[in-house]
């Protein structure tokens, strides 16, 4: 296990203390928390742009528009099923 030493702004750091001791739980396990859920909403909005730019290219090259829309409306809506998960 790796340690990080972080500096936080006063605010910052007393709204992160206000939040430790309403959920009763360690400042590290606070921190790393928010971290895990960071991190994993950086990975759909990474999976969402790059779903987003395939779907352009895709309507780019097929020469029909309804294939290409109904992929567009279908892909995107399975993608926010994924996101909401």
């Amino acid at each position: 296990m790796k340690s990080i030493l972080l500096k936080l702004d006063d605010k910052l750091f007393e709204e992160t203390e206000k939040q430790v001791k309403s959920e009763k739980t360690s400042r590290s396990n606070y921190i790393k928390t928010a971290i895990e859920q960071y991190n994993s909403w950086q990975k759909k909005r990474a999976l969402e742009e790059q779903m987003v730019r395939e779907v352009e290219l895709l309507k780019e090259s097929d020469p029909d528009k309804e294939l290409k829309e109904s992929f567009q409306t279908t892909s995107l809506i399975d993608l926010q099923k994924y996101l909401d998960a």
